[in-house]
């Protein structure tokens, strides 16, 4: 099996769609030896925040010396972006290599009815990675939820943390808030740490802090008083905590937020023994980038590419867009039609001069020609583009001198368009 055909391979899972529930993976895990068993991990779910929460965690770990395993989705670029330790990509001969032997279960259990999803396959590649690689420490991104999500196999982590809650995948974790956070609490296990980032909706709150309590956890709310920005633009910010000074390469208040959410799954880990220093959480922080979050892919002109895809998303993206980008702004949107799709242009499109429509490529996404209607209602300017990289090179030829460019609505999108982007941007 060679690169293309694991990848192939894995992504030919995703017919068997997405599936809460542990019985498949618990299968595939039992013949594999449970590679999950006897790791150390930090498990993060929450609907906003889960990425940054996690690169800046694992960013720390390593820079105290630590081996860090990190597992997040979705991906951007590249596949492999969703394995990585001490921030390189998984190999990909061990890619193959692991593959190959998660394959050879799986058709077992495709032969017996109990097919694994593509995120089951995935999870478990990933568990044997690290037990291979002999991590000290595992940050585990939640897929989908929390309760019933193939990541929740693991025992009582080292620390759980759940960032910040609000309406998404509503079809799957239900309607209101309360159920929403009732998913996301299904990681808190019993006698663990749980820590929450602040500003949760209070009804939220009260389900977390509830299933904590059951659950006998200690439950710490982050504070980002502890942080002062003392300077901040389009590139980041100047902070200091607890008189140490450093620079996060992430921008908007949102971000201040997701930061002490990490301090204090920092402080969590020296309480269990992980020496940290002073100089690693300055160094971890520092090297705290990721793909489609608020990314400047281009200075002259500025082009900021955002993989924000719901309402909350988009919020933070505008407040960031209201603060630091004067120029005029076009704007290139693709979403998924299962989102707010209204409250999302609401946001964003009144702040561009002109918006661009297309249509991500996911089965999921909303036509081009559909949201190009829907755009109408906050925007006079209007076009639309079906073709990701055709829309981006639309929108660019449109932008007068000074001008800026802003690509959103989904990670989809920017993974079908950051590498064009890119290559424009010679």
């Amino acid at each position: 099996m060679n690169y293309e055909d694991a990848i192939n391979y894995i992504e030919g899972r995703a017919v068997f769609g997405s599936r809460p529930g542990f019985e498949r993976i618990n299968a595939l895990l039992e013949a594999i030896g449970h590679p999950e068993k006897g790791q150390k991990y930090v498990h993060v779910a929450g609907t906003n925040g889960k990425g940054s929460v996690c690169t800046a965690t694992a960013n720390i770990l390593t820079a105290a010396g630590y081996r860090t395993g990190l597992f997040t989705s979705p991906f951007v670029s590249d596949f492999r972006e969703r394995i990585q330790i001490d921030g390189e990509y998984i190999e990909k001969d061990a890619l193959c290599r692991l593959t190959e032997r998660v394959k050879a279960i799986v058709d077992e259990l495709d032969a017996d009815g109990n097919s694994p999803t593509e995120f089951e396959v995935i999870t478990a590649i990933a568990f044997l990675y690290y037990l291979e690689k002999q991590c000290d420490a595992v940050v585990l991104e939640v897929g989908l939820g929390g309760l019933l999500d193939s990541t929740n196999v693991i025992d009582t982590p080292l620390v759980s943390a759940i960032v910040s809650l609000s309406f998404d995948h509503m079809g799957v974790l239900g309607n209101s808030i309360e159920e929403i956070a009732a998913q996301k609490a299904g990681i808190i296990k019993e006698g663990g740490i749980t820590v929450s980032a602040p500003h949760q909706p209070e009804a939220a709150l009260k389900v977390l802090e509830k299933t904590a309590e059951e659950k006998h956890n200690e439950f710490i709310v982050a504070n980002p008083e502890e942080i002062e920005v003392l300077s901040e633009d389009i590139f980041g910010k100047a902070i200091s905590y607890r008189g140490l000074n450093m620079t996060l390469p992430l921008v908007g208040p949102h971000q201040t937020d997701n930061l002490s959410v990490t301090f204090a799954i920092v402080d969590v880990l020296r309480r269990k023994g992980f020496e940290i220093s002073d100089e690693a959480i300055c160094a971890g922080v520092g090297k705290t980038t990721l793909p489609a979050r608020t990314e400047v892919l281009s200075k002259d002109p500025l082009i900021i590419l955002d993989g924000g895809h719901n309402a909350d998303g988009a919020r933070a993206l505008q407040k960031v867009l209201e603060n630091f980008v004067r120029e005029d702004k076009t704007l290139v949107i693709g979403v998924m039609a299962d989102k707010e799709v209204d409250e999302v242009l609401a946001q964003l499109a009144p702040l561009a001069k002109r918006v661009v429509t297309t249509t991500p490529s996911n089965g999921r996404a909303m036509a081009a020609e559909d949201l190009q209607e829907r755009a109408k209602a906050f925007c006079a300017e209007i076009a639309s583009e079906p073709d990701p990289c055709k829309a981006f090179d639309l929108a660019r030829s449109l932008l007068k001198p000074g001008e800026a460019l802003i690509v959103c609505g989904s990670l989809y999108l920017a993974g079908d368009v950051r590498e064009h982007i890119i290559d424009s941007c010679g």
